[in-house]
Parts: structure tokens; sequence; C-alpha cells
């Protein structure tokens, strides 16, 4: 009954036909947070059959039934509810997964049918990630900047940091300094935060990530050193260049501009450019391109500059990535370890999902592409 009822209002909202009663009507049972699976797999099912079967995704079929969502959920009266699940659905429909009933795709390349129950795998469930990091001051002083109250937490030489009111820190000049100090900002797995240099840059530090940086930038150049994933966007200084140096050998020199760095370990490092210009290993960018060390080599390409700052806007974004690359990533931001138990090598998925989704709402959507997991405590182990 109570799908038969969500199949209907689903097909009268993405098609354009729903009174205000049935609108209200589909905004409860949204809100429910026990629908969830059920309205996962029935908008999935919807997307299969707008390919005729074919299992592909056509954007362009899906565009103005995105649109429709779009503008019906800005009308829509959001009412909170334990981790705001219909906020979340409002805002899937900017990434295209309820338009488009998620729509994570997949090679399948003759792999067997999934067969195993989804009951009593998920032991638990476990929360995104979030704002947490930790500051050490030039004195060796640590600093929990989650726990931290609003306001001025410490006084190096000229250079005051104050934590703000949207959680973020900023470093800010009383008077000129001569002699800088060098802080280092530590986002743990499982989180993430905005800072704000002395000249002004800011800087958005994804999971595990390390950034290293002096309390003033004094002298010819801005120098400072990452180790994990951030998006800056810099302060234009044309009398002082902005670098950005990291243990995988990239080094980039930018003057003023918009940019992202992922430079974790163990993967290839990859710089890309969203506005501006800069130069990596000598190398000069256009926007929309990026750089990608491969082998000890520094390669230019055109890249999909939304994919790669889709972290910093609160999203997952995929194409065609492996299942590794995939986990990699749900490793980071949920401080969970994988484990495999098959070879599912051959899975290739893209597009895209919120952050802010919990673990078990995640591993449904990518469930739904022959792949099967089990979660308990803080292992996810992937059976089929």
């Amino acid at each position: 009954m109570q799908e038969d009822k969500l199949r209907h209002l689903l097909g009268l909202h993405l098609h354009g036909r729903m009174s205000t009663a049935e609108t209200e009507e589909l905004s409860k049972l949204l809100q429910d947070e026990s629908n969830e699976a059920l309205f996962i797999s029935l908008l999935s099912d919807m997307m299969e059959a707008s390919a005729g079967g074919s299992g592909e995704y056509d954007p362009a079929r899906w565009e103005t039934v995105r649109q429709r969502i779009l503008e019906a959920d800005t009308g829509t009266p959001v009412v909170p509810v334990r981790r705001y699940w219909w906020k979340w659905a409002a805002a899937a429909a900017v990434a295209g997964i309820v338009a488009a009933g998620v729509w994570m795709y997949l090679h399948k390349e003759h792999m067997p049918a999934a067969t195993v129950s989804m009951e009593g795998r998920y032991k638990n469930d476990v929360l995104p990630g979030g704002n947490r990091a930790s500051l050490t001051l030039a004195s060796g002083q640590v600093i929990d900047l989650d726990a931290a109250a609003d306001g001025k937490l410490a006084q190096q030489g000229g250079t005051q940091i104050r934590k703000l009111q949207n959680g973020q820190v900023a470093y800010t000049g009383d008077e000129p300094s001569t002699v800088a100090a060098w802080n280092t900002l530590v986002t743990p797995r499982g989180g993430q935060f905005r800072l704000t240099l002395p000249d002004g840059t800011n800087v958005w530090l994804n999971a595990a990530s390390e950034l290293r940086f002096p309390t003033a930038f004094i002298g010819k150049e801005r120098k400072v050193e990452l180790t994990g994933e951030a998006y800056f966007e810099v302060a234009k200084d044309a009398s002082k260049p902005f670098m950005v140096k990291t243990a995988s050998g990239i080094d980039v020199q930018v003057l003023g501009t918009h940019f992202n760095i992922s430079a974790y370990d163990g993967a290839a490092s990859a710089v890309t450019l969203l506005e501006g210009a800069v130069a990596v290993n000598m190398k000069k960018l256009a926007p929309g391109q990026q750089a990608v060390q491969l082998n000890g080599q520094i390669r230019i390409r055109p890249c999909d500059t939304d994919q790669a700052v889709a972290w910093k806007n609160g999203f997952f974004n995929f194409s065609d990535a492996d299942i590794e690359t995939v986990m990699k990533e749900l490793e980071r931001w949920y401080d969970v370890k994988v484990r495999y138990e098959t070879d599912v090598s051959k899975l290739r998925f893209g597009g895209g999902m919120q952050r802010s989704l919990p673990l078990t709402s995640v591993l449904r959507i990518l469930e739904n592409y022959q792949v099967k997991f089990r979660v308990e405590g803080r292992v996810i182990t992937v059976i089929q």
C-alpha cells in the first residue's frame, strides 16, 4: 500500500501534475526516514524504465524533470526530522540523484547477478564526517577546533587567530610582522575545515589532510605546504606569488586564482584550475584543465571541474571510477575501513550523491548495481 502510494505520487511529481494536497502528502511520506530505501528503489526503477530497460542514463531526457523537482522543492516547507532526511532529498535533486533515480551506473562486463539479502548485513550505521580539525601552534600547543569556543584562540606575534561563528578559523594581522611562526592545521578521517590565511586567502581542507603555513607572509613569496586535498581561493597580490608545495613533488605557483589540489599518499596527485592561471612544476594551466602527476611526470588534460571540487560543495562525484576509488573516499569521509571478500574490480561507477547521507544510505545506493556490503562497527566488507 505504501509502495503503491509513493510510486503514484512520485510519478505525478516527476511529470509536474501534482495538486497542492498531493505535494503535501508526498512531503509527509519523505519526512519519514523509514521510507528512504523504498524511495531510492522506486526512483531507480523509474530511471531504468525511462531508459527502456537499458540501464543507461540519458541526462538530456531527465533535465526538464529535474527542473520541475527543483522548482517544486523550493516551495515545499521543510519539517525538521532526525538528520533532516527530506532536506537531503531536496538538495540531492541539485546533484541529479533524485530526478535521475540516483544515476549511478555500472559497466557490467558479465558480472553475476547480486543475490545476497540485505537483512542482517547492516549491524549499525555510521554518520558522515563534519567540521573537525586540530591546530598546532608554533609553541607546540594543540587546539581542538571543533571543541573550541568562538572568539580569540591565540595571539602569535602581530597575528590574531580567531574562530568565527560559521566555524572557520581566520588569521588577521593586528600589526605588521617581521617574523613568521609556522602553524599546522590537520583534519582527521571524517573531518573537513575552512581556514582564512593571513593574506585573506581562503582554504577548504578535505578529510585526512594537513596544511602547514606561516602566521604572516613576509619576504617575496607566500608559501604553504599540503598533504591530502584542499581547495584554494587565493587573495591577489602581484608582488608576492602564492606557492603550494606537496610531499608528492607537486609545486603550484599563482598570483590570485581558484584551484583544487589532491595529493593523498598512495594516489596520483592532481591540480585542477577553475579560475585564473597557475603553473604546476613550471607548466601553465588554463581554466578547465588539470595537471596530473603520473610516474613522476606532469601531464595536462581537460577535466570536469565540478567533479574535482564536488567534495567542497558537499557531494561525492564519480566518473567511471572503480570500486577501490569509491571506497577510498568513503573510508576518508566516514572514518571506516574497507575489506574485500570478493573480486569486484570490474565494477565502474559514475554519478553523484550527498556527503551528508549516513553510510548505509550510500551503500544502499551502490547496492543497486550488483555489489553487496556488510557493516559491522566501522568496518565495511565487500561481499559480492
